[in-house]
């Protein structure tokens, strides 16, 4: 009897277990589940988008606009999203680990974090753009309280999103110049190193620009959100939970970008190269 009550339990015991383990998110798992909740999925669909603005803005005062413009329409033809979400989740795999992952899931998770998601997804669309403008102009002549007006400061103070942004944008800079002056022919190409300093030197510059501009967005962005739940939000990137958070994103978002120039720089200097041989293949026929 004895054994058999033994023999049972032992059955019961591996019946919840068993479940349970199968059930349990492997770290591929909670990775993706991570990129999926936290954004990261948006922010590189929304690259070929930069490509397009950086280009337009170039070519009012490039003096290689048609090379240059060549080089942006393939850097937007090849960036390949699913290949960036799989090296920013191979990034992620090494930096990060399964605790750090399930305390990051509770937050993006919860209701407060589902909610600002949604807000801030629902106001980056490009439909979104015109109403944003009437919102401001309209919140001019009805400005908010001084601690709304803290408060959506905080948020950009607590989640360094000009920072985290700039960083990226100037990686983006850096990555189009280098394919740009690969692409052109070798009396014509530049000294990369001193526009490198140069588009550093501007960081300061860009980032205060973005902070600007983020904060005037915030007002719309976070419309529907109340002073307690901005509160809360900012409270939670105050922690180091939060602010390790920000750092691994930064430190993913420009991996898998300067993964992506890397490999494009190559095939634009393959190209240029191929393009110099037919050039003295011709004249020498001639």
């Amino acid at each position: 009897m004895h054994c058999r009550r033994w023999l049972l339990s032992l059955i019961c015991l591996v019946m919840l277990v068993f479940p349970a383990l199968a059930a349990a998110d492997t770290h591929e798992e909670l990775v993706a589940r991570y990129i999926e909740l936290s954004g990261l999925s948006e922010a590189l669909a929304s690259v070929p988008g930069t490509f397009d603005a950086l280009a337009n803005q170039k070519s009012l005062t490039s003096k290689n606009s048609e090379a240059e413009q060549k080089v942006y329409r393939m850097m937007k033809e090849s960036f390949d999203v699913r290949q960036a979400e799989e090296d920013l989740s191979a990034f992620l795999l090494v930096s990060t680990d399964e605790p750090y992952l399930r305390e990051m899931l509770r937050w993006l998770e919860s209701p407060l974090a589902r909610k600002i998601t949604r807000e801030e997804t629902n106001a980056s669309g490009a439909e979104s753009r015109a109403e944003m403008l009437r919102y401001l102009a309209d919140l001019q002549d009805n400005p908010p309280s001084q601690q709304r007006i803290e408060l959506i400061q905080g948020v950009e103070q607590a989640t360094h999103m000009a920072e985290l942004t700039a960083d990226i944008l100037i990686e983006v800079m850096m990555g189009m110049l280098e394919a740009t002056n690969a692409a052109l022919p070798a009396d014509r190409q530049g000294v990369p190193e001193d526009a490198y300093r140069e588009i550093d030197g501007l960081r300061t510059t860009i980032e205060s620009g973005l902070r600007e501009q983020m904060v005037l967005e915030s007002y719309y962005t976070y419309r529907n959100i109340t002073d307690a739940e901005l509160a809360a939000y900012i409270g939670f990137y105050e922690t180091d939970l939060g602010q390790t958070e920000i750092e691994k994103t930064g430190e993913a978002l420009t991996y898998t970008l300067k993964n992506w120039f890397d490999s494009f720089v190559e095939r634009v200097i393959a190209l240029a190269q191929a393009e110099a041989q037919k050039r003295k293949m011709q004249q020498s026929a001639f």
